[in-house]
């Protein structure tokens, strides 16, 4: 498990990725951080807080949202 900065410095980990990508099996269509639902936020924010000590920032999100999708 790893995680990485994109080249516009948003960091993206194969944690939180695998959790969307999860998600979007199910049908979920996230686009924009705005799309999260809270529980979903909620267990991003966790994946992040252990995976690299801080939550995600908007623009962390929606680097993971358009990589997943």
């Amino acid at each position: 498990m790893g995680w990485w900065k994109t080249a516009n410095g948003a960091v993206i980990g194969d944690p939180a990725a695998d959790y969307v990508d999860q998600l979007q099996a199910t049908g979920l269509v996230l686009v924009e951080p705005d799309d999260l639902p809270w529980k979903v936020r909620e267990c991003l924010v966790a994946l992040y807080t252990e995976g690299i000590d801080r939550p995600p920032t908007d623009d962390d999100l929606r680097a993971l949202l358009g990589f997943c999708g």
